[in-house]
């Protein structure tokens, strides 16, 4: 069962550190160096200089960004720029976005994850890590002993009980709030001890997913004999405004022949253009369809049955992973290139027109425009412990970090409920 706690976030003072705004971050692993930068530039406070500092051709073993965060973050809280909350409590936190064209408004909340029993039944991961980020996150646990930013997880809620029950809270005036590009920021500190209680009892019934922080996640697991909890942003998959998008591959490879190996493994004709051809993609549809744009033309391309039948009968992934197109394109098509294009990059974008662009500014030679998986599939597949390729969803909008900070020191984890009464 997942076991979930209140505490004591340490979160920011508006008299020392200024306006919420200013001090909010995107999560550290999908922040570019020009928005590192704006960052930097928007508040001397901004919880980017903790979660992904910036590192200099003078770094050493002694004075490198992540000596520099653990400097920063005690020096704020000795600024009293960072306080912590008097009593624990459940963060209740609302992003209100466009979608679409469409206004969305998504609500989680921000509580500890007991890292406790056997965690794979607990907490289903669709994503393998690599060992690279995994070290870095590492190195910043060791030098700052603190959950920085919530993981993002989602949880099963038939019918949305849980999530209507939370959402009749944001009547009451917020605890905090903040504009941020592209959407607005709410949050809630929830204290009433039956919230609480409905909230936990709700989730030790069920097994979330990780949405977003594989690699925080092992790495919390790896240390839990120190620390046991993990701060955790819980979205309910009843949420309408729960938005999983694909991500679309720009490929870069050198020599010719790639368009005469696709025309063997797909039909191929032209898209009168990118919203016609997102529309044929969000048609439901067999497995195996693509826009494919070469810099020059931008087309529909769909696996031919033939092609598809023979590599469904004997895949080199797990069968119930074979289908989906992503695995298709890394495991089918571009394998199929490497003979006539040679060796094979991948970069990615989970916006079609930026994919597009990056072609025009010769970062690809092509890109490779997919339909998004939806979430029950995700959720299925990753409970029979199957990973995803990399880079197969995109869940937006991302959870802000800086609303929230973890301090072990200051965390008191109850111990954990027995079955009677969590079954009550």
């Amino acid at each position: 069962m997942v076991a979930i706690h209140p505490f004591r976030a340490w979160r920011y003072n508006p008299d020392v550190a200024g306006q919420l705004d200013a001090v909010l971050s995107p999560p550290y692993d999908v922040i570019s160096p020009e928005e590192q930068d704006r960052l930097y530039q928007a508040s001397p406070y901004n919880v980017v200089r903790l979660i992904l500092g910036k590192s200099y051709p003078t770094d050493t073993d002694a004075e490198n960004r992540y000596t520099r965060a653990q400097r920063e973050f005690a020096a704020w809280r000795e600024r009293r720029a960072l306080q912590p909350d008097p009593v624990p409590a459940l963060y209740l936190v609302e992003q209100a976005f466009r979608d679409g064209g469409a206004e969305r408004s998504r609500l989680g909340f921000i509580a500890l994850l007991a890292l406790d029993g056997p965690m794979e039944r607990q907490v289903f991961r669709h994503e393998a890590t690599l060992a690279a980020p995994k070290q870095d996150r590492t190195r910043l646990l060791e030098a700052l002993p603190a959950n920085l930013e919530p993981i993002f997880c989602v949880y099963p809620d038939a019918g949305g009980r849980l999530q209507e029950r939370l959402r009749r809270l944001t009547a009451a005036a917020p605890t905090m709030q903040a504009a941020l590009p592209g959407e607005t920021i709410r949050c809630w500190a929830l204290t009433d001890p039956t919230v609480i209680e409905e909230a936990a009892r709700h989730l030790a019934s069920v097994s979330v997913l990780i949405a977003d922080g594989h690699h925080r996640f092992e790495v919390a697991c790896a240390h839990r004999d120190r620390y046991g909890a993990l701060m955790t942003c819980f979205v309910s998959m009843a949420d309408p405004a729960l938005v999983v998008r694909p991500i679309h591959r720009i490929v870069q490879h050198e020599g010719s022949g790639a368009a005469h190996a696709l025309q063997a493994l797909c039909r191929v004709e032209p898209a009168a253009d990118l919203a016609a051809c997102l529309r044929w993609l969000g048609d439901a549809g067999e497995a195996g369809r693509f826009g494919y744009y070469d810099g020059r033309t931008l087309s529909q391309a769909a696996v031919t049955p033939e092609r598809l039948a023979r590599w469904l009968r004997s895949p080199s992934v797990p069968q119930p992973v074979a289908g989906l197109d992503v695995s298709l394109l890394h495991e089918l098509i571009l394998p199929q290139l490497v003979p006539t294009a040679g060796p094979i990059r991948c970069t990615y974008a989970a916006d079609a027109a930026e994919a597009l662009q990056a072609v025009d500014r010769g970062e690809g030679c092509c890109a490779w425009l997919l339909r998004g998986i939806p979430l029950p599939q995700v959720y299925a597949l990753a409970a029979q412990g199957l990973a995803l390729p990399p880079k197969s969803t995109y869940f937006y909008p991302k959870v802000p970090s800086g609303l929230t900070i973890n301090v072990w020191q200051d965390t008191m984890i109850p111990p954990m409920p027995s079955p009677a009464s969590v079954s009550e």
